[in-house]
């Protein structure tokens, strides 16, 4: 399957698992011409007056720019992100039923397809290693020398795969920041940079603490940050915390 856009029909995609949701974006297991994948549909809005121009608004075509570019540099092919197969843009939802919901957007939804790696799971106490932290903090400097920032260094995005191959990986760069790699960084975005790689190296020395104490303590805020749910909601052009009554809102 190749990494450039794709005109997938319904009958192609076969929805076998909705995996997650959230306000910015559902994600499927699907199966696309007999091969397993994930399917990442994205809740899209028009760009406002109040936008940076600098930024790219969709959220899905940043996780596309993101997926290009390590794709390129080969860390698809080295098994450090998912593999990255493709996205959809203008998906008629009239034609799609499993995602009537996102007829109700005031855009057409878009979608990438990356791989489906079984059996992957957030570094927690159970499958933590100061080796596997080491590793995820390498691949991360390995990124921003490519010029992306991932901008959501938390334990979320960080995954393992224990078993025969094993696999030390990020995911979720649809807020990821990319850079020309042919100009020198500002002094903001060196510091952008920093903070990017300051939040990894917090959350490192908080799980080696938790893992001599054997619970969670030190690591606590980065499984639970609520400045999470607000710069989510600001990239979304939401704002920063639900209504009350949006907050009772059952969730996708």
């Amino acid at each position: 399957m190749a990494s450039a856009e794709l005109k997938l029909l319904p009958s192609e995609v076969i929805f076998l698992q909705t995996l997650q949701g959230s306000e910015s974006s559902t994600v499927y297991k699907v199966a696309v011409h007999g091969m397993e994948c994930v399917m990442k549909v994205f809740h899209e809005r028009p760009r406002e007056e109040w936008d940076r121009p600098d930024i790219e608004v969709s959220l899905c075509m940043r996780e596309v720019a993101a997926y290009q570019r390590l794709k390129e540099k080969g860390l698809c092919a080295r098994g450090d992100v998912p593999d990255f197969y493709g996205f959809m843009v203008d998906i008629d939802t009239t034609q799609w039923p499993t995602l009537s919901a996102f007829g109700y957007d005031e855009m057409s939804p878009k979608a990438i397809l990356i791989e489906y790696v079984p059996d992957m799971k957030q570094i927690d106490l159970t499958n933590y290693t100061k080796a596997r932290v080491d590793k995820l903090r390498d691949i991360l400097l390995e990124m921003h020398d490519m010029r992306i920032m991932h901008n959501d260094t938390y334990p979320r995005n960080m995954m393992i795969c224990s078993g025969e191959k094993e696999r030390v990986l990020w995911i979720d760069f649809d807020v990821a920041r990319l850079f020309p790699e042919d100009k020198p960084l500002t002094e903001r975005q060196e510091e952008m940079f920093a903070w990017d790689v300051g939040m990894m190296d917090c959350f490192a020395k908080a799980m080696a603490a938790d893992a001599v104490e054997g619970k969670i303590h030190k690591a606590w805020p980065c499984y639970y940050d609520g400045t999470y749910t607000f710069w989510k909601r600001v990239e979304m052009g939401l704002p920063g915390w639900p209504e009350p009554d949006e907050a009772q809102k059952p969730r996708a």
